[in-house]
């Protein structure tokens, strides 16, 4: 929304580059090599992703921006909004590149702390809003690394309360049983970002997507590098957008797996959180995650304010068998000490 953007940014024009409409492109500053187009840049707007998933997901192409990752996208729209010592609201825990990319925009980054069960107070939050006035709150559903989830109604009252921009980072929402849908249209102050790495399983390619209002789109576009998704990465993710029996499959037994290492690890004693995530969050002892290590078996440790608890990614059946079993191992060991 404009009246949110910063005001250097308001003048700003994107870096225009021509679209694959022409056969042949000698407007751009590489060497002419003809040998499989790759001497060519690009396409910069990724016209063709763009495309192929508003289609899917029945939407304007110009409602669509892509990013080197949903990272990326995330400081885009700070570099689009936040000035000099604005506020970013979020909960805590979570992601830790919002806390990053707030300090390093120049931001104050707010923390708002999810109850003992890891689930939001959304009415205490929305005071919280109106205590701190934020340029941007961000709210990762279902939230990582905790993997709880903020249902649709809620997050409605937080946007409706927010004279601010929102993003709702859903990563994680296809293993959700969350409905995936949007409310950009209506809610032009709502960002919605959403991934390749996670359910389609192509971390590698480091390709992200941000759903939102067209001339939202238009105004964090003005700040986005040319060229920032290189081709390959756009022919893989047109070829998985074609494989949607595979994504069901990954999805299913994503949380099949999930509910086998939940109870296997309340089973041994553990404290999990109910997650609709692609990893349990769960409360161990210390030393867990390096005990675990020597066994070859790595978790993420959060030390700090949540020293003690940890994330488990769910994996092959097979990798989280011998997970589940290491872990038996490591606390039968602690309690022979």
């Amino acid at each position: 929304m404009f009246k949110y953007l910063r005001q250097d940014i308001r003048n700003l024009k994107s870096y225009v580059v021509n679209e694959d409409d022409y056969e042949i492109k000698l407007d751009a500053n590489e060497g002419i090599d003809w040998i499989g187009g790759k001497n060519r840049y690009p396409n910069d707007t990724c016209s063709e992703l763009r495309r192929r998933l508003a289609k899917k997901l029945d939407k304007n192409p110009n409602e669509f921006l892509f990013g080197n990752g949903s990272s990326e996208l995330i400081e885009l729209v700070m570099k689009a909004y936040l000035e000099y010592g604005e506020k970013v609201l979020a909960i805590s825990p979570a992601f830790s590149m919002y806390r990053l990319y707030t300090i390093i925009n120049k931001g104050l980054y707010k923390e708002y702390p999810l109850d003992n069960l890891m689930d939001l107070n959304v009415d205490g939050f929305i005071n919280f809003i109106r205590q701190e006035k934020p340029k941007i709150i961000i709210l990762c559903n279902p939230n990582n690394p905790t993997g709880t989830i903020i249902n649709r109604q809620d997050i409605l009252r937080i946007v409706k309360a927010s004279d601010c921009m929102v993003i709702l980072d859903e990563a994680y929402i296809e293993f959700s049983d969350l409905e995936i849908e949007d409310d950009t249209r209506e809610y032009k102050n709502l960002i919605v970002l959403r991934t390749f790495s996670k359910a389609y399983g192509l971390a590698a390619i480091r390709l992200g997507y941000m759903i939102g209002d067209c001339e939202t789109i238009e105004y964090i576009n003005r700040v986005r590098s040319p060229y920032n998704i290189n081709a390959m990465t756009q022919e893989i993710a047109l070829r998985a957008l074609e494989e949607d029996n595979l994504l069901e499959d990954n999805i299913n037994m994503i949380k099949s797996q999930r509910e086998r290492v939940r109870k296997g690890l309340e089973d041994l004693g553990l404290e999990t959180f109910p997650s609709q995530a692609n990893f349990i969050f769960f409360k161990g002892y210390k030393n867990l995650a390096s005990d675990l290590a020597k066994k070859k078996i790595l978790i993420r440790d959060y030390g700090g304010d949540l020293e003690g608890y940890f994330r488990l990614t769910i994996a092959s059946p097979d990798e989280n068998g011998k997970a589940l079993k290491a872990i038996k191992e490591v606390l039968n060991e602690k309690g022979d000490n």
